[in-house]
């Protein structure tokens, strides 16, 4: 057996049924792995192991899961706790047949004081008595363990059985620390467990034992300080190690809760890691924070602020390695990433990385912001499993057309897009003599093999700004100003300027354009609608005779849509990125064009009157929005009717899709299930019209 360096005690994550968090509790392992671990304690103090300590099958399933995701590569240890002779002689000859690989750790009973000569016993007893070979380590730190203090005495009398392969101590006790110095050998290793004695132990044990010793800091869960410090005392760096004691020491304050003692240090640790991984993991943090019973505590804002500045802070500082995930399984590690995209030859030239934002998780896509030295670049992962459009990068068609490389109704139009089509992988960067007709991102790269990752991705340059519905939100000004009219008139302008790409005809799909098509809207519309009412009926909402009605009472509405055009699909104030200078807003980019396809003109007003107009009521600037519309367009007199018959059937399709989530098992979106119903009064409005 070989075990040193860093150990880490590791948390657990629980419901409030006590069942463990079996999601939560593999990023954390992954996280401890990624940031030095050279070996995981299960169920220590700060481990819960007392909560636990008669639960037979969460202590296998943690066990069972630690192997897992560590593929058996990693030494795990499991503490023994308790005040029984018994039941530790139980569970050591039952854990130790079960799991031949484990390490286990035995403390001093927890409740009850003893002599030391009780405690020779108490060890004696259980040594004695178990018949497996699996290593075992001794834990003392009497402050825990009340009082009970393992003394040089009884290391030497427990040295007699073969199982007994080190000590984990606390070295506040100076005397008996230089003794346990002295008997470090290949079959007997010393750990330090307290974390502000971590440069004192270094300076106790002799250097050539610093490869067959280590530490065990809690701290470890959150950081790899404790990593950076053992690899500083094996090349005998002492500047270093002082620097990095200053700085674990300078966290027990910013991240440990004081506010009180008892369970101050799973607090702190829990809310710091959740606060870390919040975007990664798939429930809201309160319905993690769990910890013993007795100790639990909501936590103060003061405490909040300053560990979440904290956790930012040491991310920064790359004294956080953190992880990055692509759904519940991919979850990456920065190296991990660089290899990954190393044969994208833009992202070669533009210098080390120096940070990584994200992800932000939207319907379709996983997003992730990553700032180079030389620029910032938008990644953006198709993750969603719910996607119900062309399973391609759309913007490998869309900006050829944008910039006229392809005409789309010229003799050759099927030619060009079907190569595009068989291309999986490529970029497209516009010329500047022929510029896009609408602001976009620089398409930098797009791989739909799915070799690198298991998902269609896009790499695009930040469009930098924001999106102009959190402008709106933050400025809670007047509408009517000079430079929210003259900003919808360029929202309607670009709108129209994306409506003058027509077709000859009307495709189901965007993989048929320059095939043979259908003239009649009709023929494209109702197949779409009857799945859609049929998907309706499934879903046992009880308004599918009103919907049917309604759409075949307001049939002369689609007839009138002889015009194939290209529309965006998603067109709303969340996907245009605008910023704001001196008296101006500039819009800087449309972004989000998954949902592209040919369509008629009123689908791309639908989700600015549904989320926009028809909300804020403000006639200024729809009249505004709309005469920049009319530059390149024109509007027919029943427009307005046949905007509100495609808000009915784009209601009724979001309505299956929320179903469809509510019913799937992405906890992702779960937060979002309340819009059904307000989809569904916003409907019931419509149709009763």
């Amino acid at each position: 057996m070989s075990l040193n360096g860093v150990i880490v005690p590791s948390l657990t994550f629980f419901d409030e049924n006590h069942i463990i968090n079996s999601e939560i509790q593999t990023l954390l392992i992954k996280h401890l792995l990624v940031n030095g671990a050279d070996g995981i304690l299960l169920l220590s103090r700060i481990g819960e192991g007392l909560l636990f300590s008669e639960d037979k099958e969460q202590i296998y399933n943690l066990i069972d899961l630690t192997h897992e995701v560590t593929g058996n590569k990693t030494n795990i240890l499991l503490n023994i706790i308790g005040d029984n002779e018994e039941n530790a002689i139980d569970q050591l000859n039952e854990l130790g047949k079960r799991y031949s690989n484990l390490i286990f750790v035995l403390a001093p009973p927890l409740h009850e004081k003893y002599s030391s000569l009780e405690l020779i016993s108490y060890f004696e007893n259980i040594l004695s008595s178990i018949n497996i070979k699996s290593p075992l380590f001794l834990y003392n730190n009497p402050i825990k363990y009340l009082g009970n203090e393992i003394t040089p005495d009884i290391i030497t009398k427990m040295r007699a059985f073969s199982n007994l392969k080190g000590l984990i101590d606390d070295f506040e006790n100076i005397n008996y620390a230089k003794f346990y110095a002295s008997i470090i050998s290949d079959n007997f290793s010393l750990f330090c467990c307290e974390e502000r004695n971590f440069q004192k132990y270094y300076q106790i044990i002799p250097s050539e034992c610093y490869n067959i010793s280590g530490l065990v800091p809690s701290i470890s869960n959150l950081v790899n300080l404790s990593s950076k410090f053992y690899y500083c005392a094996l090349e005998e760096k002492i500047l270093e190690l002082h620097q990095y004691q200053d700085e674990i020491n300078d966290l027990h304050n910013k991240i440990y809760d004081p506010k009180m003692d008892l369970g101050k240090v799973r607090r702190g640790l829990k809310y710091a890691f959740l606060y870390l991984y919040k975007d990664i993991i798939s429930t809201p943090l309160k319905n993690n924070y769990n910890i013993s019973p007795e100790l639990q505590r909501d936590l103060d804002e003061i405490t909040i602020e300053r560990i979440k500045a904290t956790v930012n802070f040491l991310i920064n500082q790359k004294y956080i390695y953190k992880l990055y995930s692509l759904g519940k399984k991919q979850i990456y590690q920065l190296n991990d990433i660089i290899k990954i995209f190393s044969d994208v030859n833009f992202l070669l030239d533009q210098g080390k990385i120096k940070k990584i934002i994200g992800p932000y998780t939207a319907n379709i896509n996983t997003i992730y912001r990553v700032n180079f030295e030389k620029s910032k670049i938008l990644f953006r992962f198709r993750t969603s499993k719910y996607f119900r459009s062309e399973d391609m990068i759309k913007e490998k068609i869309l900006f050829p057309l944008l910039d006229g490389t392809i005409n789309s109704n010229s003799l050759n139009v099927r030619e060009k897009v079907k190569s595009l089509i068989i291309s999986n992988k490529g970029e497209y960067l516009f010329k500047e003599d022929k510029p896009p007709i609408i602001p976009v991102s620089k398409f930098l790269y797009y791989d739909e093999t799915k070799e690198k990752i298991p998902y269609n991705f896009s790499i695009q340059e930040y469009i930098s700004g924001k999106p102009i519905s959190r402008i709106l939100e933050e400025e809670n000004q007047n509408l009517s100003k000079t430079k929210f009219i003259t900003l919808f008139y360029n929202i309607g302008e670009i709108l129209g300027k994306l409506h003058n790409i027509k077709f000859n005809s009307f495709q189901e799909s965007l993989y048929d354009i320059g095939k043979e098509g259908i003239e009649n809207w009709m023929e494209i519309f109702e197949p779409q609608l009857d799945l859609e009412i049929q998907e309706f009926k499934k879903n046992k909402f009880d308004i599918d005779k009103e919907i049917t009605r309604y759409f075949k009472d307001h049939e002369s509405l689609l007839t009138d849509n002889k015009i194939p055009v290209l529309i965006h699909n998603d067109y709303q104030l969340t996907n245009i990125i605008a910023k704001e200078e001196s008296s101006k807003i500039n819009i800087n980019g449309i972004i989000d064009f998954d949902e592209l396809r040919i369509g008629v003109r009123a689908q791309d007003f639908v989700q600015l009157y549904f989320y926009t107009f028809n909300v804020v009521k403000n006639s200024d600037i729809l009249n505004s929005f709309l005469s920049g519309y009319k530059n390149h367009q024109t509007i027919e007199k029943d427009f307005k009717s046949q905007i509100e018959l495609y808000t009915a059937f784009w209601l009724l399709r979001m309505l299956n899709y929320k179903s469809l989530i509510e019913k799937g098992t992405d906890q992702l979106f779960k937060s979002r299930l309340n819009e059904i119903d307000y989809y569904l009064s916003e409907l019931k409005k419509i149709v009763s019209n």
